[in-house]
Protein backbone atom coordinates (compact mmCIF):
# COMPACT_ATOMS: atom_id res chain seq x y z
CA UNK A 1 0.00 0.00 0.00
CA UNK A 2 0.90 3.81 -0.37
CA UNK A 3 -0.59 6.90 -0.17
CA UNK A 4 -2.45 8.51 -3.01
CA UNK A 5 -2.32 12.65 -3.80
CA UNK A 6 -5.52 12.30 -2.05
CA UNK A 7 -3.90 11.37 1.02
CA UNK A 8 -5.84 7.37 0.18
CA UNK A 9 -3.89 4.46 0.42
CA UNK A 10 -3.84 2.30 -2.63
CA UNK A 11 -2.56 -0.63 -3.56
CA UNK A 12 -0.30 -1.91 -6.66
CA UNK A 13 0.63 -4.81 -8.00
CA UNK A 14 -0.21 -8.57 -8.50
CA UNK A 15 -2.96 -10.03 -6.00
CA UNK A 16 -3.29 -7.23 -3.87
CA UNK A 17 -6.69 -6.98 -3.48
CA UNK A 18 -8.91 -10.32 -2.87
CA UNK A 19 -6.31 -11.83 -1.23
CA UNK A 20 -6.80 -15.47 -0.46
CA UNK A 21 -5.89 -16.70 3.06
CA UNK A 22 -2.07 -15.82 4.01
CA UNK A 23 -0.40 -18.64 3.42
CA UNK A 24 3.52 -19.14 5.71
CA UNK A 25 5.73 -17.09 3.68
CA UNK A 26 8.73 -18.39 2.02
CA UNK A 27 12.14 -17.02 2.47
CA UNK A 28 13.78 -16.01 -0.78
CA UNK A 29 17.36 -18.10 -1.58
CA UNK A 30 19.82 -17.85 -3.36
CA UNK A 31 17.88 -19.92 -6.27
CA UNK A 32 15.05 -17.15 -6.10
CA UNK A 33 17.45 -13.91 -6.60
CA UNK A 34 18.75 -12.92 -9.85
CA UNK A 35 22.08 -13.96 -11.25
CA UNK A 36 23.94 -10.56 -12.63
CA UNK A 37 25.79 -11.05 -15.94
CA UNK A 38 25.83 -7.91 -17.47
CA UNK A 39 25.88 -4.20 -15.89
CA UNK A 40 25.91 -0.90 -17.59
CA UNK A 41 28.14 2.18 -16.13
CA UNK A 42 28.37 5.80 -17.16
CA UNK A 43 31.29 8.11 -16.80
CA UNK A 44 31.74 10.96 -14.69
CA UNK A 45 31.34 14.40 -16.72
CA UNK A 46 33.16 17.55 -15.20
CA UNK A 47 29.70 19.36 -15.00
CA UNK A 48 28.86 17.34 -12.28
CA UNK A 49 31.08 19.50 -10.07
CA UNK A 50 28.49 22.21 -10.18
CA UNK A 51 25.60 21.24 -11.70
CA UNK A 52 24.46 17.89 -10.07
CA UNK A 53 21.03 18.05 -9.23
CA UNK A 54 21.82 17.76 -5.56
CA UNK A 55 24.24 21.09 -5.57
CA UNK A 56 20.82 22.43 -7.47
CA UNK A 57 17.85 21.67 -4.68
CA UNK A 58 20.82 22.21 -2.04
CA UNK A 59 20.92 26.06 -2.94
CA UNK A 60 17.03 26.09 -3.25
CA UNK A 61 16.58 24.62 0.26
CA UNK A 62 19.48 27.02 1.12
CA UNK A 63 17.39 30.23 -0.06
CA UNK A 64 14.01 28.19 1.34
CA UNK A 65 15.72 28.55 4.97
CA UNK A 66 16.64 32.07 4.56
CA UNK A 67 13.47 33.01 3.54
CA UNK A 68 11.98 31.34 6.48
CA UNK A 69 10.70 27.99 4.65
CA UNK A 70 11.08 24.41 6.10
CA UNK A 71 14.05 23.19 7.66
CA UNK A 72 16.30 21.35 5.44
CA UNK A 73 18.95 18.59 6.39
CA UNK A 74 22.11 17.34 4.26
CA UNK A 75 24.87 15.21 5.06
CA UNK A 76 28.04 16.48 6.30
CA UNK A 77 29.58 16.13 2.28
CA UNK A 78 27.61 18.93 0.94
CA UNK A 79 28.84 21.20 3.31
CA UNK A 80 32.62 20.68 2.31
CA UNK A 81 34.00 21.62 -1.32
CA UNK A 82 33.14 20.32 -4.29
CA UNK A 83 33.71 17.09 -5.96
CA UNK A 84 37.18 16.60 -6.61
CA UNK A 85 36.72 15.63 -10.53
CA UNK A 86 40.31 13.01 -10.48
CA UNK A 87 39.08 10.91 -7.29
CA UNK A 88 35.77 10.70 -8.32
CA UNK A 89 36.93 9.24 -11.74
CA UNK A 90 39.69 7.35 -9.95
CA UNK A 91 37.16 6.06 -7.45
CA UNK A 92 34.30 5.48 -10.68
CA UNK A 93 37.07 3.45 -12.11
CA UNK A 94 37.82 1.05 -9.50
CA UNK A 95 34.07 0.68 -8.59
CA UNK A 96 33.95 -0.46 -12.74
CA UNK A 97 36.58 -2.59 -12.15
CA UNK A 98 35.36 -4.53 -9.23
CA UNK A 99 32.17 -5.58 -11.43
CA UNK A 100 34.34 -6.78 -13.94
CA UNK A 101 36.38 -8.55 -11.66
CA UNK A 102 33.43 -10.23 -10.11
CA UNK A 103 32.66 -11.56 -13.94
CA UNK A 104 30.14 -9.22 -15.69
CA UNK A 105 30.59 -8.09 -18.65
CA UNK A 106 30.16 -4.29 -18.63
CA UNK A 107 29.31 -1.72 -20.75
CA UNK A 108 30.47 1.73 -19.97
CA UNK A 109 28.54 5.03 -21.67
CA UNK A 110 30.77 8.01 -22.08
CA UNK A 111 29.88 10.81 -19.98
CA UNK A 112 27.42 13.76 -21.38
CA UNK A 113 28.23 17.46 -20.63
CA UNK A 114 24.72 18.85 -20.84
CA UNK A 115 23.37 16.07 -18.33
CA UNK A 116 25.66 16.19 -15.06
CA UNK A 117 24.17 13.70 -13.04
CA UNK A 118 24.25 10.99 -15.83
CA UNK A 119 26.73 8.73 -14.21
CA UNK A 120 24.13 7.67 -12.00
CA UNK A 121 22.19 5.51 -14.62
CA UNK A 122 20.36 3.57 -11.63
CA UNK A 123 17.73 6.17 -12.04
CA UNK A 124 16.90 5.62 -15.51
CA UNK A 125 15.64 2.38 -16.06
CA UNK A 126 14.42 -0.45 -13.90
CA UNK A 127 15.94 -4.37 -15.38
CA UNK A 128 14.95 -7.74 -14.58
CA UNK A 129 15.80 -10.52 -16.78
CA UNK A 130 15.93 -10.02 -20.42
CA UNK A 131 12.58 -7.07 -20.23
CA UNK A 132 13.72 -3.25 -18.90
CA UNK A 133 11.33 -0.54 -18.44
CA UNK A 134 12.95 2.84 -19.07
CA UNK A 135 11.69 5.07 -16.34
CA UNK A 136 11.34 8.72 -16.09
CA UNK A 137 12.76 11.01 -13.32
CA UNK A 138 11.12 13.56 -11.15
CA UNK A 139 13.80 16.74 -12.37
CA UNK A 140 13.54 17.36 -16.04
CA UNK A 141 17.09 17.87 -17.16
CA UNK A 142 17.59 13.98 -15.80
CA UNK A 143 14.86 13.00 -18.79
CA UNK A 144 17.62 14.36 -21.42
CA UNK A 145 19.69 11.07 -20.32
CA UNK A 146 16.52 8.51 -21.13
CA UNK A 147 16.93 8.24 -24.88
CA UNK A 148 20.99 7.21 -24.66
CA UNK A 149 19.87 4.84 -22.14
CA UNK A 150 17.32 3.45 -24.11
CA UNK A 151 18.91 2.50 -27.17
CA UNK A 152 21.62 0.99 -25.47
CA UNK A 153 19.41 -1.41 -23.64
CA UNK A 154 17.96 -1.88 -27.62
CA UNK A 155 21.82 -2.25 -28.67
CA UNK A 156 21.97 -5.31 -26.04
CA UNK A 157 19.19 -7.47 -26.78
CA UNK A 158 16.79 -6.39 -24.19
CA UNK A 159 13.17 -5.77 -24.34
CA UNK A 160 12.37 -2.52 -23.54
CA UNK A 161 9.97 -0.57 -22.07
CA UNK A 162 9.21 2.92 -21.34
CA UNK A 163 6.86 5.34 -19.22
CA UNK A 164 4.98 7.84 -21.60
CA UNK A 165 2.87 9.16 -18.98
CA UNK A 166 3.41 12.44 -18.69
CA UNK A 167 2.01 12.24 -14.99
CA UNK A 168 4.35 9.37 -13.73
CA UNK A 169 7.77 9.89 -12.33
CA UNK A 170 9.80 6.71 -10.95
CA UNK A 171 13.64 6.71 -10.53
CA UNK A 172 15.05 3.28 -9.47
CA UNK A 173 16.78 4.42 -6.81
CA UNK A 174 13.95 4.10 -5.57
CA UNK A 175 12.84 0.73 -7.02
CA UNK A 176 14.35 -2.36 -4.64
CA UNK A 177 14.00 -5.58 -6.53
CA UNK A 178 14.12 -9.19 -4.06
CA UNK A 179 13.59 -11.74 -6.59
CA UNK A 180 10.23 -12.59 -5.88
CA UNK A 181 8.65 -9.18 -5.53
CA UNK A 182 9.32 -4.86 -5.50
CA UNK A 183 9.12 -2.61 -2.73
CA UNK A 184 9.36 0.96 -4.28
CA UNK A 185 9.95 4.60 -2.47
CA UNK A 186 6.05 6.25 -2.72
CA UNK A 187 8.36 9.55 -2.47
CA UNK A 188 9.35 13.47 -3.76
CA UNK A 189 11.15 11.39 -7.18
CA UNK A 190 8.28 8.49 -7.79
CA UNK A 191 4.83 8.50 -7.67
CA UNK A 192 1.64 5.65 -8.00
CA UNK A 193 1.37 6.38 -11.49
CA UNK A 194 4.91 5.77 -11.71
CA UNK A 195 4.01 2.83 -9.48
CA UNK A 196 1.68 0.82 -11.49
CA UNK A 197 3.50 1.23 -14.83
CA UNK A 198 5.97 -0.83 -13.14
CA UNK A 199 3.78 -3.25 -11.81
CA UNK A 200 1.99 -3.32 -15.51
CA UNK A 201 5.47 -3.88 -16.81
CA UNK A 202 6.33 -7.54 -14.14
CA UNK A 203 3.00 -8.63 -13.76
CA UNK A 204 4.73 -11.49 -12.06
CA UNK A 205 5.87 -9.49 -9.75
CA UNK A 206 3.86 -7.99 -6.61
CA UNK A 207 4.47 -4.10 -6.19
CA UNK A 208 4.38 -2.75 -2.74
CA UNK A 209 5.18 1.23 -2.17
CA UNK A 210 6.99 2.21 0.81
CA UNK A 211 6.33 5.57 2.25
CA UNK A 212 9.13 7.74 2.13
CA UNK A 213 9.38 11.92 3.25
CA UNK A 214 12.34 14.13 2.80
CA UNK A 215 15.22 14.62 3.55
CA UNK A 216 15.50 11.27 2.44
CA UNK A 217 15.61 10.76 -1.10
CA UNK A 218 15.75 7.35 -2.43
CA UNK A 219 14.56 4.27 -0.63
CA UNK A 220 17.60 2.28 -1.55
CA UNK A 221 18.69 5.02 1.20
CA UNK A 222 17.24 3.20 3.62
CA UNK A 223 16.65 0.03 2.25
CA UNK A 224 18.34 -2.34 0.17
CA UNK A 225 19.60 -6.06 -0.35
CA UNK A 226 22.29 -7.09 0.97
CA UNK A 227 21.89 -10.74 0.16
CA UNK A 228 19.01 -13.15 -0.59
CA UNK A 229 16.38 -12.83 1.99
CA UNK A 230 18.65 -10.18 4.22
CA UNK A 231 17.30 -6.53 3.95
CA UNK A 232 19.63 -3.65 5.03
CA UNK A 233 17.94 -0.87 6.87
CA UNK A 234 18.94 2.29 8.21
CA UNK A 235 18.60 2.88 12.01
CA UNK A 236 15.91 5.89 11.61
CA UNK A 237 12.90 6.39 11.85
CA UNK A 238 12.32 5.41 7.83
CA UNK A 239 14.12 2.28 7.92
CA UNK A 240 11.91 1.48 10.40
CA UNK A 241 8.75 2.50 8.55
CA UNK A 242 10.04 0.41 5.52
CA UNK A 243 11.08 -2.48 8.13
CA UNK A 244 7.21 -2.87 8.97
CA UNK A 245 5.59 -2.39 5.17
CA UNK A 246 7.95 -5.09 4.22
CA UNK A 247 7.25 -7.53 6.64
CA UNK A 248 3.16 -7.07 6.78
CA UNK A 249 3.17 -7.07 2.78
CA UNK A 250 5.90 -9.07 1.37
CA UNK A 251 4.80 -12.06 -0.13
CA UNK A 252 8.26 -13.66 0.72
CA UNK A 253 9.77 -13.39 4.55
CA UNK A 254 12.99 -11.80 5.18
CA UNK A 255 15.46 -11.03 7.86
CA UNK A 256 16.48 -7.13 9.06
CA UNK A 257 19.81 -5.76 9.34
CA UNK A 258 19.94 -3.16 11.12
CA UNK A 259 22.88 -0.37 10.17
CA UNK A 260 23.96 2.89 12.70
CA UNK A 261 25.62 4.62 10.20
CA UNK A 262 22.24 5.43 8.44
CA UNK A 263 24.51 7.74 5.18
CA UNK A 264 26.00 4.61 4.18
CA UNK A 265 22.89 1.56 3.62
CA UNK A 266 23.28 1.69 -0.15
CA UNK A 267 24.93 -1.68 -1.07
CA UNK A 268 24.83 -3.92 -3.85
CA UNK A 269 24.66 -7.76 -3.68
CA UNK A 270 26.05 -9.65 -6.92
CA UNK A 271 26.30 -13.35 -7.18
CA UNK A 272 27.33 -14.15 -3.48
CA UNK A 273 29.48 -11.33 -2.90
CA UNK A 274 28.53 -7.63 -0.88
CA UNK A 275 29.31 -4.67 -2.06
CA UNK A 276 29.61 -2.28 0.47
CA UNK A 277 30.98 1.21 2.31
CA UNK A 278 34.31 1.33 2.99
CA UNK A 279 35.58 1.84 6.93
CA UNK A 280 36.29 5.73 6.20
CA UNK A 281 32.13 6.03 5.05
CA UNK A 282 30.86 4.00 7.54
CA UNK A 283 32.63 2.40 9.93
CA UNK A 284 29.66 0.72 11.98
CA UNK A 285 28.19 -0.68 9.05
CA UNK A 286 31.49 -2.39 8.32
CA UNK A 287 31.22 -4.21 10.97
CA UNK A 288 27.88 -5.45 11.37
CA UNK A 289 28.35 -6.82 7.85
CA UNK A 290 31.24 -8.45 9.16
CA UNK A 291 29.22 -10.15 11.81
CA UNK A 292 26.06 -10.92 10.57
CA UNK A 293 26.86 -11.86 6.94
CA UNK A 294 30.28 -14.13 7.67
CA UNK A 295 29.20 -16.51 4.65
CA UNK A 296 29.24 -14.02 2.08
CA UNK A 297 32.62 -12.42 0.54
CA UNK A 298 32.39 -8.80 1.09
CA UNK A 299 33.86 -6.11 -0.78
CA UNK A 300 34.49 -2.26 0.75
CA UNK A 301 33.99 0.21 -2.21
CA UNK A 302 34.91 3.53 -1.74
CA UNK A 303 32.41 6.28 -2.88
CA UNK A 304 32.55 9.49 -0.88
CA UNK A 305 33.51 12.03 -3.70
CA UNK A 306 30.50 11.20 -5.78
CA UNK A 307 28.40 11.12 -2.12
CA UNK A 308 28.98 14.84 -1.80
CA UNK A 309 25.99 14.93 -4.20
CA UNK A 310 24.26 12.22 -2.60
CA UNK A 311 25.25 9.25 -4.97
CA UNK A 312 25.57 6.16 -3.76
CA UNK A 313 26.73 2.53 -4.57
CA UNK A 314 24.07 0.99 -6.37
CA UNK A 315 23.13 4.66 -7.74
CA UNK A 316 26.34 4.29 -10.59
CA UNK A 317 25.03 0.65 -12.17
CA UNK A 318 21.79 -1.33 -14.16
CA UNK A 319 22.62 -4.39 -13.23
CA UNK A 320 20.92 -7.53 -14.70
Amino acid sequence: MGQSESGHEYEVGRGSTNRPTPQPKQPVTRETFPTYTRAIVRQIPSSIRHRSEAIQQYEVDCCSWILGGEEFYYSDHDREDPINLRRARRQHARYVRTLRDLGLDVTVLPADESTPDCPFVEDTCVVVGNRALVSRPEGMARRKELNSIENCLRSLGLEVHRIRNMGATLEGGDVVFTGTEFFVGDSTQSNWLGHRILAATFPEYPVHAIPLYPPEFHLKGVACCAAPGVIALAQNSAGRLAWDVIRRKGVSSYQPLWLPDCHAVDCIYVNGTLLHCAQTEGHWNCEVFADKLPDYARVEVPLFELGKVQAALSCCSVLF
